[in-house]
């Protein structure tokens, strides 16, 4: 055994296993369970020599989550200035006074595993010169203290904006260094604040970001059950009401939720909700843990939220820095784009009309010509689907068809990263509670499945082959294909130099072989010694009309397929017997056939693509899916014995208001009894938002009925 020291500070220790097998196995494990990390950030960045400053903090487990302390903070001669207490998330904060340049100050917190052992964090050193803007709230009051130790009596700015917008820019004179003044709350949206202090030259000092909590600006929602208790598996109707702070009603766009209060609703009451995500994470950089915690009516969050700020939201002003490119920018609405070769020579460059034809749920046509680098964009309306299909036609200056090579832009989807985060914390107990919930919802379904005769299987790969009646009747006359190449993957690997579909497959699907003779001619063969011929559409094609194939537009293929020892293959070579060719009877009674399959469905002639025309096939927004939810509608006695263990009853994203503000929505109980949680969550058109919670009881339904 080999024998490696430990550092004396250190917090981890990860194990590495490698097998003989050369499997690498790696394990992470604290050291130190119980020694919290403990930042500390001053208000508005720094401590600065003799002005008071109110000090944030956060303290956080070996996993990075919120772990709540208390200690005091000493200074250089061991005397206790401060004392301090976090919250459930290991924030809070700490007043420091008579900040002294020539001493360190330092946290001191008590081991709770071992009283003899106190931990020690240093705090950040002290300017000697500096700036500090102080925010407090006093019933409607905001009230601001300025302070610097070298700014006597210059004048200031507070420049005060929220969400990019300024709303004041407020001017005034440092007395001694100090400068008091107040706003009202309610002349400032609701959400994060931020308070900028500005020298004379409107340079950025100091800064502090403040919440603003205006619960008379939301939406008021109101939620009504047809009755307070329902049973099992009844149907349930809501009655929703939305209005502003006067009564008037209100048109919003609003989701609905409904889950198993006791099994579900602790993640619910701590989760992201409408209004921790548009008023308080969307600002904010890092996690917030629980963020739904901060907006819980039946919490005093005032002083949560304030320490929130003043760590995650902390800053401090040292020097500008440059803004990080933006590599994907945001997109309005869908669009189609690209560039259009062939179109510029060395002394002038020329313009291209281009013709756009869409064929989605919403069929259009638009026209627009080329910019001075051969660019252009069309912007579409909203499609909902895998694909949508489009047309493109180029025309010269006198409007003649022209058959310019169109190269459309691919539409990147922006790089998923996954935080990982280190394996060494133990099983949340909620996330707990919910697995074993779903282990027994499983056995049930599964012991149901078995005891009504029902097989279980392993898992099953279907892979989808739509049968046309096209295909129908090339696999009657010639047999089954024993390869099937997707449109789609062909298309994927097409190249910008790609000419035809013969070029993508002569250099991207080595399962076909295709010989290329020295007059340019291509003819694609699925095994060397064997005939090959080709159906496209279900139509044979002629040998005179060979050369056409290679030249099919990928786009415009939805499948290519080899039948291999084809049927009545004898009889087809026959009637397309090639000119001058010998006798049938050299062939033999077998060979192959290459089935190609076009989306226009007309055979070799409809497949080619007409002068000036260009045909594709772009993505477009994902289709909306809907919540499944069973209907108990007309319940027999035999549908009882299959358990409904449902944890979330009801999901639906979209419920739209009328003009007086009413919508409804019904659903069915499950099997579950108790407290089902029913949350509403709305944004009207203006941009304001609400949030609401009802309860009601699920009992045991009588046996008798």
């Amino acid at each position: 055994m080999i024998e490696y020291p430990i550092p004396e500070k250190g917090q981890f220790v990860t194990l590495q296993m490698r097998t003989k097998k050369l499997f690498t196995y790696t394990k992470t494990i604290a050291l130190n369970e119980d020694r919290p990390d403990l930042q500390f950030f001053p208000e508005s960045g720094e401590l600065v020599k003799e002005l008071p400053c109110k000090v944030g903090f956060k303290s956080v487990d070996y996993n990075g989550k919120g772990k709540s302390i208390e200690g005091d903070i000493i200074n250089g001669n061991g005397e206790v200035v401060a004392v301090f207490k976090s919250n459930q998330a290991g924030m809070g904060s700490f007043i420091l006074t008579g900040v002294d340049k020539n001493t360190t100050y330092s946290a001191r917190l008590n081991s709770k595993s071992d009283e003899k052992i106190a931990y020690i964090y240093p705090l950040p050193e002290v300017a000697s010169l500096g700036n500090i803007l102080s925010v407090v709230k006093k019933a409607n009051e905001i009230i601001f203290t300025a302070s610097s130790n070298y700014l006597k009596n210059d004048s200031i700015y507070i420049r005060t904006s929220c969400r990019g917008l300024v709303y004041y820019d407020i001017k005034g004179k440092l007395q001694d260094g100090i400068l008091r003044f107040s706003l009202r709350a309610d002349s400032l949206p609701e959400g994060i604040i931020a308070f900028t202090m500005m020298d004379n030259l409107r340079q950025p000092v100091a800064e502090r970001l403040f919440f603003n909590e205006k619960p008379e600006s939301r939406i008021n929602i109101a939620i009504s059950p047809e009755k307070d208790i329902y049973t099992q598996r009844e149907l349930t109707r809501l009655n929703i009401k939305t209005s502003n702070n006067n009564g008037q009603s209100v048109n919003a766009n609003l989701s609905l939720l409904v889950l198993n209060k006791e099994e579900m609703g602790q993640i619910q009451s701590t989760r992201q909700n409408i209004l921790s995500y548009f008023l308080l994470s969307s600002d904010l950089k890092g996690e917030i843990e629980n963020p739904g915690s901060y907006f819980n009516e039946n919490i005093k969050s005032y002083n949560d939220l304030d320490d929130l700020l003043l760590t995650q939201g902390w800053r401090k002003y040292l020097y500008t820095k440059p803004a990080d490119k933006e590599n994907f920018q945001p997109e309005s609405k869908l669009t189609i784009s690209g560039s259009v070769n062939g179109i510029f020579s060395q002394k002038k460059r020329k313009e291209v009309e281009l013709t756009l034809m869409t064929f989605g749920h919403h069929r259009s046509v638009q026209t627009e010509k080329t910019d001075t680098l051969g660019r252009f964009s069309f912007n579409i309306n909203d499609e909902y689907g895998q694909k949508l299909n489009i047309l493109l036609q180029s025309a010269g200056k006198a409007g003649e068809n022209k058959d310019y090579t169109i190269v459309l832009d691919k539409k990147e989807s922006p790089a998923i990263a996954f935080n990982q985060t280190l394996s060494i914390g133990k099983v949340d107990s909620v996330v707990h509670r919910l697995v074993e919930k779903d282990i027994e919802r499983k056995k049930l379904d599964d012991t149901y499945k078995l005891s009504s005769g029902d097989i279980q299987l392993g898992e099953v790969v279907v892979e989808a082959y739509r049968m046309t009646p096209i295909r129908k009747k090339v696999m009657e006359e010639y047999g089954k294909p024993n390869l099937v190449i997707s449109g789609k993957s062909i298309q994927e690997k097409e190249e910008k130099w790609s000419y035809g579909l013969y070029s993508v497959l002569y250099s991207k699907f080595p399962e076909i072989t295709i010989h290329r003779f020295n007059n340019g001619r291509l003819i694609a063969q699925v095994r060397r010694g064997v005939e090959t011929l080709v159906v496209v559409d279900g139509v044979p094609v002629n040998f005179l009309d060979y050369d056409l194939i290679p030249y099919i537009s990928p786009g415009a293929v939805s499948s290519f397929e080899i039948i291999k020892n084809a049927k009545n293959f004898l009889q087809l070579y026959k009637e397309f017997l090639p000119p001058g060719t010998g006798s049938p009877l050299d062939v033999g009674n077998y060979g192959d056939v290459i089935a190609i399959y076009t989306y226009g469905g007309k055979g070799i002639y409809g497949a080619i693509r007409p002068k000036g025309l260009t045909q594709a096939s772009v993505p477009v927004f994902s289709a909306p899916r809907e919540f499944y939810a069973p209907k108990y509608e007309k319940l027999q006695n035999n549908d009882w014995y299959k358990p409904d263990l449902r944890a979330l009853i009801h999901w639906e994203s979209k419920v739209i208001v009328d003009s007086l503000g009413k919508a409804s929505a019904t659903f069915y109980n499950a099997d579950i009894i108790g407290e089902m949680e029913v949350v509403v969550e709305a944004i009207s058109e203006d941009g304001k938002i609400g949030y609401q919670e009802l309860i009601y009881k699920v009992r045991k339904r009588d046996l008798k009925k």
